[in-house]
């Protein structure tokens, strides 16, 4: 999910284990914990954005990463908590710089960054009562944690990793104010609390148990969706391979529906308010003969694994789009509408190079105007 959410979950695991010896140190540590996985995105530097895609979310979002780096982590602490907590900073600043649009918005954060990490240095280290036994602990909740959520979004992520199984369980979207912001208050108030009170502790898991039980819903919602899609296929006679559903933005009650349906794909939006009797489905011809002789191509079947072969290809002059179905269009879908994630097949010679289309193209002018008809459609039709 969003990189707040996993800041907000790492804190919340780092209070839960030490909060009661050390305090506030424990949610900043968390929180700190919290947003390592995600530092893959640094990958974008360094490697092409297809290479870079297929690592998000891999190594660093491992069941085996967490278990590794917890006890490093607990005995860096112990012995230079503020080169390492130097370090992070730099390191999370980076991954929003990476993400800034702006020059302006991209030389402030590193001017903050820099302010940040001179008090880092200049602040006296403080004594506390935690072991390495329990500060292992403290970073293994806060990093493990990280990819648990993150596999009930679409993306996938590599749990297992060496093995190349993707989890994505497609039920919560990645940013969704209804999980974030009770959490968030509950963790901001125990910020206030001082670590002897008892009601320190209730408040943290109190947000815990919120969070978790909106996880909750958005499965139930998911699987009433789901057999929502299955009946109006089978009442309207409709032949398919399979059906995917994944929430849209900020919601667990709007669900984009992609069926396979052999040649073509079906897309749709369905509301759990809906009181229309069917699903109204618009056809994407699947466009696999345009490939031709690039079908085979290496890099067409590293983009099919990433796309989890949920794809379509279109033309556009004399290059070829892959589009990646997963993370769908912008509003309801339509046949002349961009996706969000597409690619460009370009030859050269025998080879093929893959270039990512930026993803603010499927974006309209009027965001404004994209919410309001989303929220609407939310109350049904």
């Amino acid at each position: 999910m969003d990189s707040l959410t996993q800041i907000v979950l790492g804190a919340a695991m780092g209070e839960a284990v030490l909060g009661r010896k050390v305090g506030n140190r424990a949610i900043l540590w968390g929180a700190i914990a919290g947003t390592i996985p995600d530092l893959d995105v640094l990958a974008r530097s360094l490697f092409d954005p297809l290479r870079a895609n297929e690592l998000h979310r891999g190594v660093t979002h491992s069941i085996l990463f967490s278990a590794a780096m917890a006890p490093v982590l607990a005995r860096w602490r112990e012995r230079s908590a503020h080169t390492l907590l130097a370090v992070f900073t730099v390191l999370v600043a980076l991954t929003f710089v990476q993400s800034a649009q702006s020059g302006v918005v991209r030389g402030a954060l590193l001017a903050v960054t820099a302010f940040i990490v001179v008090l880092i240095w200049r602040r006296k280290r403080a004594p506390d009562s935690g072991t390495t036994k329990e500060w292992t602990w403290l970073f293994w909740w806060s990093l493990v944690t990280h990819p648990l959520l993150d596999c009930h979004t679409t993306w996938g992520t590599q749990l297992f990793w060496p093995l190349p199984w993707k989890l994505s369980w497609n039920n919560i979207f990645v940013v969704d104010p209804l999980y974030t912001v009770p959490f968030l208050i509950c963790v901001g108030v125990v910020l206030f609390l001082r670590r002897e009170s008892r009601w320190r502790r209730w408040v943290n898991w109190f947000g815990i148990g919120i969070s978790s039980a909106y996880m909750l819903v958005t499965i139930v919602c998911k699987r009433v969706a789901m057999a929502a899609v299955s009946s109006s296929l089978e009442r309207q006679g409709i032949g398919y391979a399979d059906f995917t559903t994944r929430p849209t933005p900020f919601n667990c009650i709007l669900w984009s529906v992609n069926v396979d349906a052999g040649d073509h794909y079906l897309l749709a939006y369905h509301s759990l308010l809906d009181t229309r009797p069917e699903i109204r489905f618009v056809r994407i011809d699947k466009g696999l003969a345009k490939l031709g002789p690039w079908a085979g191509h290496e890099m067409v079947q590293r983009l099919e694994t990433l796309s989890q072969h949920d794809f379509t290809i279109e033309q556009q002059g004399d290059t070829l789009v892959f589009n990646d179905l997963r993370f769908g269009q912008m509003g309801e879908p339509a046949p002349d509408k961009p996706f969000v994630f597409a690619y460009l097949l370009i030859p050269e010679g025998d080879d093929l190079r893959v270039e990512l289309l930026p993803p603010e193209r499927a974006q309209p002018a009027d965001l404004g105007t994209l919410f309001r008809e989303l929220w609407v459609r939310v109350k049904g039709v």
